[in-house]
């Protein structure tokens, strides 16, 4: 029971970085993501930061593999239970549209 309450902690604990370090890389780039800046700001050490990714780049692909997962799940699989054809391209686009709306103060990490 401990390892698994352990384990859940430290997922929770990896969710709530990846969710500072989406709102870091929506306003410095994945460039400016750092180990170092996500420390700062979740209020970590550098070196539980650091554990939870392993290394920089690996911190930035989890950053897009986290953002993508959101995207395609407001954007893309909401639009797929419309029906075929233009109404579902029109909710598709619409969503798009949504979703780069929002992103319009902070930016897009896919541009």
């Amino acid at each position: 029971m401990r390892v698994a309450r352990s384990l859940q902690k430290g997922q929770q604990t990896r969710a709530a970085i990846l969710e500072a370090a989406l709102g870091l890389a929506s306003h410095m780039g994945l460039e400016g993501l750092s180990i170092g800046a996500l420390a700062d700001v979740t209020q970590m050490s550098k070196s539980g930061v650091f554990a939870h990714f392993g290394s920089r780049e690996e911190l930035q692909i989890a950053v897009v593999t986290e953002y993508h997962a959101k995207f395609e799940e407001e954007v893309f699989f909401t639009a797929i239970r419309e029906p075929r054809g233009l109404p579902r391209l029109r909710a598709m686009f619409e969503r798009w549209v949504r979703r780069v709306s929002v992103e319009v103060d902070s930016g897009c990490i896919y541009i």
